[in-house]
């Protein structure tokens, strides 16, 4: 039994190399980690026009086919915060929540199985079959509008979230951009923020109009949450299930 053992640990020294041919011991080399290559961020590419300016028509669409098929929150405020929009969609649930803030009154509807709960100014809940028409959830025509008329360029590529995001911008101090209301765009600083997938994820918008007037505009979308927060005014109420 000592002679295995002796055998053994002769083995096991000859495998790790602590010792010398003469029996004693040596230093063991410090081992340093072979250094292993980062894999770099994936590029964020984006649809470009002719003249290789981000063809911002096209990324709005994309950002709305994509989020089209997505569980979803939007959220909208302008004015500094004035008036604030939220919407959230839950595709596989067929729920929907749209919440609207301006001022001091507030509106909360919820759609479910094409069922319609709205809670007013006067804290009524109403109940209906219709499924009210709300602008889309992805903010198609929104985008449209508040993109329109100014020309974008790529200025770069930040992270937000661990989430890389090219940027495309647009500024102008001498327009003539028609909006509605017979509204005229006279200077116009615009920046969209678009992840990998063609999600437009945030929007910093500000424009000023040939009145003096100042408006402003901020949008965040995300695709991550699990499903529509369920106000408490409809406690009770099976909106899933």
């Amino acid at each position: 039994m000592r002679r295995l053992l002796a055998a053994a640990l002769v083995v096991l020294a000859g495998c790790s190399g602590v010792f010398a041919d003469d029996g004693r011991p040596t230093e063991t080399a410090p081992v340093t980690a072979a250094p292993v290559p980062e894999t770099p961020p994936a590029p964020v590419t984006l649809p470009q026009s002719e003249d290789g300016t981000p063809a911002v028509g096209q990324i709005v669409i994309d950002h709305h086919r994509t989020v089209s098929e997505r569980t979803l929150h939007r959220r909208v405020v302008t004015g500094g915060g004035e008036t604030a929009v939220d919407v959230w969609v839950d595709r596989e649930a067929d729920v929907a929540r749209v919440q609207r803030r301006y001022g001091n009154s507030t509106t909360d509807t919820v759609v479910a199985d094409g069922v319609r709960y709205e809670r007013g100014v006067e804290r009524q809940v109403e109940t209906s079959i219709e499924v009210p028409y709300v602008e889309t959830a992805s903010g198609l025509f929104f985008l449209q509008q508040l993109v329109s008329g100014l020309v974008y360029n790529r200025t770069g590529t930040v992270t937000r979230d661990g989430e890389r995001l090219a940027v495309v911008s647009a500024n102008t101090t001498n327009s003539t951009i028609s909006r509605s209301a017979f509204r005229t765009v006279v200077a116009a600083d615009s920046r969209l923020y678009v992840d990998r997938r063609g999600v437009i994820r945030y929007v910093d918008h500000r424009e000023r109009y040939a009145d003096g007037t100042v408006r402003t505009v901020r949008m965040r979308v995300r695709t991550d949450i699990d499903r529509v927060p369920i106000p408490p005014w409809l406690d009770g109420t099976a909106v899933y299930g």
